[in-house]
């Protein structure tokens, strides 16, 4: 008897750690509110952890991105004018090294409408790969692999069903690991972690505050989009992000002619974790700000030994403005 049921929970380890079909996929419908935290290992000397919370209401063609316990905060409104407009409310820290309250907005167009912002992936395309336990929790992981060049992401979304299998699903764990066949290694991750997922909002939480003066989002334009809407490149599942697109003009601000293919993706690569290093510090509501420079496609190793070793961890005055 005892052997009868030992094989039997040897037969259960076993099948949850393999694919098992019948699932169905997950869907957080039209309208919810998300907490979460968007972990970014590879940007500064020890990554960076960033807070968030989100209101998001498809129908309504509105959603609200609030940052850092709403240091920052970020309204995308579908229904505003012509083709929408996005609103952020940020502390901005001015020349004179004085910290204020800066309003912006950024107008869509006709061929770049502002839609609302997911906090979660768009699941088309992905596929249950396995039952797996995530920090305590028996949870269904389903997975989406691209490819775009050199760039092969793999995501990872892990959901829990607190009723049961046939219960709606609740975001758990989100999770990108880039692998370069150039490289050949890993050289990109980013994770989300999800909690008080609700399918309930409240309307008057997507008004931006009004009898105030929004002027254009601050220079290069071509950041401009990267500012008012950061979630976006990290819940999409393309290889290629705006951050990734940020890198031509770069190149060409710097005169970058790099030797060889393989040079050039190392180079992308260091950028990309500079880039990010960047915006997310910018959200935290410091009393500096910094910004991408000559060295934002520079290793570490590099900037220290360019700076005469003089590189303070966690304070990376090599992309400072």
């Amino acid at each position: 008897m005892w052997r009868l049921l030992a094989g039997f929970v040897l037969l259960l380890c076993a099948a949850d750690a393999t694919p098992v079909g019948g699932r169905t996929v997950p869907d957080f419908g039209k309208m919810y509110h998300v907490k979460g935290e968007l972990n970014l290992p590879y940007s500064g000397d020890s990554g960076i952890k960033e807070p968030f919370e989100v209101w998001y209401d498809l129908e309504g063609a509105r959603s609200r991105i609030d940052y850092r316990k709403s240091t920052v905060r970020t309204f995308l409104i579908g229904n505003d004018l012509d083709y929408g407009v996005i609103y952020q409310i940020t502390p901005v820290t001015t020349e004179t090294e004085i910290q204020a309250i800066k309003y912006f907005q950024l107008k869509g167009t006709k061929e770049d409408p502002i839609r609302p912002q997911a906090a979660l992936p768009d699941l088309q395309g992905f596929e249950f790969e396995k039952m797996e336990h995530y920090a305590g929790v028996q949870c269904e992981v389903w997975k989406k692999v691209t490819q775009a060049g050199h760039k092969k992401n793999t995501y990872r979304l892990w959901v829990k069903r607190p009723k049961g299998n046939v219960s709606p699903a609740v975001p758990y764990h989100f999770e990108m690991k880039g692998f370069n066949t150039l490289l050949g290694s890993y050289n990109d991750k980013y994770m989300i972690d999800y909690s008080d997922f609700s399918s309930h909002t409240e309307s008057d939480i997507f008004t931006p505050p009004g009898g105030r003066t929004y002027e254009e989002f601050p220079d290069p334009p071509e950041e401009r989009q990267i500012l008012a809407n950061p979630l976006q490149d990290y819940v999409s599942t393309s290889p290629v992000s705006h951050a990734h697109r940020l890198f031509g003009p770069f190149k060409e601000k710097f005169n970058r002619q790099y030797k060889s293919e393989k040079e050039h993706e190392e180079r992308e690569n260091y950028f990309l974790h500079s880039l990010r290093y960047v915006h997310s510090t910018n959200r935290a509501g410091l009393t500096f700000s910094v910004g991408i420079n000559d060295f934002a496609d520079k290793s570490k190793a590099e900037m220290a030994w360019m700076t005469g070793g003089l590189l303070i961890p966690g304070r990376e005055k090599t992309v400072t403005k």
